[in-house]
């Protein structure tokens, strides 16, 4: 599916994620991230618990919903300047 949103780890929040497919409810707190509610037969994306590093993801397929962490666009920059 189309992206819905990209959400800072560093800003707690409660994300309601719907569409036609159903609801999901994701929240970000401490740096992590995890479906707290989800109305899909399965539930497993609720009961795969959280993520926090770079290039985990929680899926919920009945959904076609994934949510990735994704690395910021700082790392691997150089930060200061050479002079």
């Amino acid at each position: 599916g189309e992206e819905i949103g990209r959400y800072s780890l560093q800003e707690d929040s409660r994300i309601p994620l719907s569409d036609e497919e159903g609801e999901n409810l994701l929240i970000i707190e401490d740096g992590t991230a995890w479906m707290e509610e989800a109305d899909c037969p399965d539930r497993l994306c609720v009961r795969q618990g959280a993520v926090s590093r770079v290039g985990e993801s929680i899926i919920c397929l009945p959904h076609e919903l994934v949510v990735t962490v994704e690395g910021e666009e700082t790392d691997g920059g150089l930060d200061g300047v050479a002079g």
